[in-house]
């Protein structure tokens, strides 16, 4: 009887954890989206050459680029109400 008690909890705690993991994905920011999209090198940054995938950020990349290195990092992507995917905030008075 303890032991089918232990494959049960150990069966939801699994499920648990996958839920937990899948949760995250669903929420990732669009920046963290596009980073693990489109940075294939793994430099954390997204070059001119790993952006060509991605027509809409492609578009804005110079305006995105704040430093002008001619890369983008997460940071900037997140900062930008250019990056596709950031909703723009619209105040109503």
């Amino acid at each position: 009887m303890m032991k089918r008690l232990e494959k049960v909890f150990l069966a939801a705690c699994t499920v648990a954890a996958m839920q937990t993991v899948l949760m995250a994905d669903v929420q990732a920011s669009p920046a963290r989206s596009l980073m693990e999209q489109l940075d294939t090198d793994k430099d954390g940054l997204i070059s001119l050459k790993e952006a060509v995938r991605h027509t809409g950020l492609l578009r804005n990349f110079g305006l995105i680029d704040d430093n002008e290195d001619g890369k983008l990092s997460e940071a900037e992507l997140t900062k930008s109400q250019l990056t596709p995917g950031n909703k723009k905030e619209i105040a109503i008075n």
